[in-house]
C-alpha cells in the first residue's frame, strides 16, 4: 500500500475516549457509575474498574456503543459493594484501535442504621418507655417502634426523625393505651435511604391494674365543722396510693383531694377527711395509671345545735342555743320525748343573728311537767340543701316542785 495511503488510514480512526463521571444512586451495596465514550468512529467497549484501592482489582461487564464521531453517555451499575466503604473507580474504553482510562475517582458506600442497647423504662398498668440508641451512619434516619401482644406486632409508633449523624443517639419512645398485667412485644425499626434495620423480638410485661375501689363512711350526717372517716379497699391491686376527693354543694365545681393514704398489703386503707361545713360528695380513687374510683357518697352537712337550759321561776324552763352556721332563714323546733321514745313537736323557736356566722334561738317559758321530761332542739337550714336538719343534744327538764 502507498504510503499516503497508511497515513489516511491510520487519521481515519483513534482509541476511544473515557471521561469518569459522578456515582450516583449509592446504597450500602451498589451505585452507578456515570461518564461519557467517545467512540472515534468504532464500535466501543467500555467498563468500570474499581475497588478499595487505585489497583482496583474489580472490573464491571462490559457493555458497548456503536460506531460514531460524537460523545456518548454512559451509566455502569456496580453492585456487590460492601457498606460503609469507600470505592475508587474509573471509566474504561476500548476499540480497535485502542483503550483509554478516564480519571480516578471515589465514592463511599452508605450503611443501613444500627440500633444498640434496648431497655424499658417507666413500665405502668397503661403504657412504657421503650429506650435504644441508634447509629444513623450518615444518613437521615426515621425509628419506629413495632408493638403488641404478639410477636406479628400489629401496632407502631410514627416515625420519629434522628437525624443523620455517624454516632449513636438515644431514642425514647412512649408506648400508650396498653392492657394491664399483659405481656407485650417490640422491636425498633430504623430507616434510611441506605436501608432498613430491624432489631429482635423483646418483651416486657405491664402492671396489674386496680379493678375496684369500695368505701365505708363512719358517718354520712356529719355535723358542721366535723370530720369523718372513710375505710376502704382497692381490689386488683395493693399498696397503692389512694385520694378522699371530695365535690362541694352545689357540684359544679371538680373534684379536689382532700386527704391520701396507701393501701396496705390486703388494699385496705383508711382516710380521714377534715372538719366538712358544707354537704359534699366524696369518692376514693387511685392515684395509678389505670384509674379506679369508689362509687360516690354524699356527706350531708348537719346544722350543729348547741343547747342550754336555765330555770325560771314558776316552775318553767328556758332553753336556748346557737347554731353553726347562720340560719336566719330556718326553722327552730323544740321536741319532747314520749314516754314510748318517740319525739313530738312542742313549740317553734325565734332566731336572730349572731357574730361569727352563727345564729341564736330561745324558748322561753317551757313549763316543767309532773314528771322529768326530756327536750331537744331540731334546726331546719333552709340553704337550698348546702345543710341538713340539725339535732341537739338532749337534755332533762326536772318534774316541778309541788
Amino acid at each position: 500500500m502507498p504510503l499516503a495511503a497508511l497515513v489516511l488510514s491510520a487519521l481515519a480512526f483513534a482509541a476511544p475516549a473515557a471521561s469518569t463521571g459522578d456515582a450516583t444512586s449509592v446504597t450500602p451495596s451498589s451505585a452507578v457509575v456515570r461518564g461519557t465514550v467517545d467512540p472515534n468512529g468504532e464500535a466501543t467497549r467500555y467498563w468500570v474498574e474499581y475497588g478499595t484501592s487505585t489497583s482496583y482489582g474489580i472490573r464491571s461487564p462490559e457493555q458497548t456503543t456503536a460506531a460514531g464521531d460524537d460523545p456518548v453517555e454512559v451509566s455502569v451499575p456496580l453492585t456487590g459493594l460492601r457498606g460503609s466503604t469507600t470505592y475508587q473507580y474509573r471509566l474504561v474504553a476500548a476499540n480497535a484501535s485502542g483503550e483509554s482510562a478516564g480519571v480516578n475517582r471515589s465514592f463511599a458506600t452508605t450503611a443501613a442504621p444500627s440500633i444498640s442497647s434496648r431497655s424499658v423504662v417507666g413500665v405502668n398498668a397503661a403504657g412504657a418507655t421503650v429506650r435504644a440508641r441508634v447509629n444513623p451512619r450518615g444518613a437521615a434516619t426515621t425509628v419506629r417502634v413495632e408493638y403488641g401482644t404478639t410477636s406479628a406486632y400489629g401496632l407502631s409508633t410514627p416515625e420519629q426523625p434522628v437525624g443523620a449523624g455517624r454516632s449513636a443517639v438515644p431514642v425514647d419512645v412512649a408506648l400508650t393505651g396498653l392492657a394491664p398485667n399483659t405481656r407485650y412485644h417490640y422491636r425498633f425499626v430504623a430507616t434510611s435511604a441506605a436501608g432498613v434495620t430491624r432489631q429482635a423480638n423483646r418483651s416486657f410485661r405491664t402492671s396489674a391494674a386496680p379493678t375496684g375501689v369500695s368505701i365505708t363512711p363512719s358517718t354520712v350526717r356529719p355535723v358542721y365543722g366535723s370530720g369523718l372517716t372513710v375505710r376502704g379497699s382497692v381490689t386488683g391491686v395493693n399498696r397503692v396510693r389512694v385520694a378522699l376527693e371530695k365535690q362541694d354543694f352545689p357540684y359544679s365545681g371538680p373534684f379536689t383531694e382532700i386527704a391520701s393514704a396507701t393501701s396496705n398489703s390486703r388494699g385496705a386503707f383508711t382516710l380521714t377527711a377534715p372538719p366538712l361545713y358544707i354537704t359534699a360528695r366524696l369518692r376514693v380513687v387511685t392515684r395509678t395509671a389505670v384509674v379506679a374510683s369508689s362509687p360516690v357518697t354524699t356527706a350531708s352537712v348537719a346544722v350543729k345545735v348547741g343547747l342550754k337550759s336555765r330555770r325560771l321561776r314558776g316552775n318553767r324552763v328556758r332553753i336556748e342555743g346557737a347554731t353553726w352556721p347562720a340560719v336566719p332563714d330556718g326553722r327552730v323546733s323544740l321536741q319532747r320525748q314520749t314516754k314510748s321514745g318517740r319525739w313530738i313537736f312542742v313549740k317553734r323557736g325565734r332566731i336572730s343573728s349572731l357574730s361569727g356566722n352563727r345564729s341564736r334561738y330561745r324558748f322561753s317559758a317551757v313549763a316543767r311537767r309532773k314528771r322529768a321530761l326530756n327536750y331537744r332542739v331540731v334546726v331546719l337550714a333552709r340553704t337550698g340543701g348546702a345543710h341538713v336538719p340539725g339535732t341537739s343534744r338532749t337534755i332533762t327538764v326536772p318534774a316541778r316542785r309541788r
